[in-house]
């Protein structure tokens, strides 16, 4: 059966509250962004060892969304499921909006973003020899993918089918590049690992999926599109597969780390000031989404699927936190001294107004941009589809029927 997909009408009170509320938080974070324009780093929670702070948690946690946002896609427009069709354009749509989100969180954290023509000047110079400037290039060239395979995707162009496989494979660049920038560090040893850069592709597989589960099941459920349930525990079972790779890797990684007697690193990271974040990236990424769904009674029920994705999503945002925040709160070997932040604790870090606002600003901006994108796209099944869909079983169930009396 051919799906039309069609926009929302986008007048009802409670879109435009939306909106309202998105565009007062986007304005809040502009000025909190002003402020720290003015001021510096110091209005920030950063200091001279926690060097990177939210909205490099953020970054990572958004590239790793965009990256597994196209599981989805990738399963309608590569591997030609039509039964996950109604969700195909908003994932596309959401991989292209987490991954210039993402970059909004880094040119912030510059403190001097229109400095990042600099990044261009001394390319051919450094920047090959660093991971920050080869990830660039997958950067820039992931999200000018991205929009050609959101046109194409709504134009329904059959260039998508060739398309959608390129870009999957550039998002597994994307992301394996990001891991790679922090597991490279060997000074940092909380960090460094070679399996980071795959650990990284991973979690963003099992976190992108949840995301689009949960937005487009809220999405359709709030717009009163067709909403097949059926699809989304389905989509639960593939979530498990995501998430039992990710747990296999990440206990690989520890145990590595445990086996060595220079194990200082990973007792930080388990037990240390910072082992809380730790914790609930293992509790609310991994087992509670896992008792979820792999429950006989609870997998069944969409409504626990879509917990479950909800509590996977904020669990991966913790594991990208327990790379940041352990990683560099862990003294260094070679320096000597002690180091501390301006408010005298090593390794501190504290929750900032100024950088908190960014954050939540950068955030409301990627909402806001989805629902007008829900306005003024063509993202989801039309109306009709659920009607037409039932007068065609309808149609076949009569016959059936007469064929049975008679």
């Amino acid at each position: 059966m051919q799906l039309d997909f069609a926009a929302i009408k986008g007048d009802s009170r409670n879109y435009k509250i939306l909106v309202g509320v998105l565009a007062a938080v986007v304005i809040a974070g502009l000025a909190a962004y002003g402020v720290a324009y003015m001021y510096g780093f110091r209005l920030w929670g950063v200091n001279n060892y926690v060097t990177w702070g939210q909205l490099i948690t953020v970054d990572f946690f958004f590239i790793g969304l965009s990256a597994g946002s196209l599981v989805v896609s990738s399963l309608v427009y590569v591997f030609g499921q039509e039964r996950y069709k109604p969700i195909g354009r908003i994932a596309v749509l959401m991989g292209l909006l987490l991954m210039i989100s993402a970059m909004l969180t880094v040119l912030t954290d510059l403190g001097r973003p229109e400095k990042f023509w600099r990044l261009f000047m001394y390319f051919y110079l450094s920047n090959m020899k660093s991971m920050f400037g080869i990830n660039g290039i997958f950067y820039a060239g992931y999200i000018l993918l991205l929009g050609t395979y959101l046109v194409a995707a709504l134009s329904g162009s059959k260039l998508t089918k060739f398309i959608a496989p390129v870009a999957v494979l550039w998002a597994m660049l994307v992301h394996m590049g990001t891991g790679a920038i922090v597991g490279f560090i060997e000074t940092r040893h909380v960090m460094y690992s070679p399996l980071k850069p795959i650990e990284f592709i991973s979690a963003a597989f099992a976190s992108g999926l949840a995301l689009v589960m949960l937005l487009s099941y809220l999405t359709l459920k709030f717009s009163k599109r067709p909403l097949d349930k059926d699809m989304f525990v389905s989509l639960g079972k593939f979530l498990v597969v995501l998430i039992l790779v990710l747990m296999v890797l990440v206990a690989v990684d520890k145990l590595t780390h445990f086996y060595p007697p220079k194990r200082e690193a990973v007792m930080f990271l388990i037990s240390g000031p910072w082992a809380w974040i730790f914790w609930l990236q293992v509790v609310l990424g991994y087992f509670i989404p896992l008792a979820i769904l792999c429950n006989p009674w609870l997998r069944k029920k969409v409504n626990w699927v879509i917990a479950a994705c909800a509590i996977c999503v904020v669990g991966i945002f913790f594991e990208r936190a327990a790379i940041i925040f352990p990683g560099l709160s862990q003294p260094l070997e070679y320096y000597p001294g002690e180091i501390a932040g301006i408010w005298g604790a090593r390794g501190g870090f504290l929750i900032m107004p100024a950088e908190t606002l960014q954050t939540l600003g950068i955030v409301a901006v990627l909402g806001l941009v989805f629902v007008l994108g829900l306005k003024y796209m063509d993202l989801l099944p039309a109306p009709a589809a659920a009607e037409h869909a039932e007068g065609e079983a309808s149609e076949q169930a009569t016959p059936a029927a007469e064929g049975g009396q008679a």
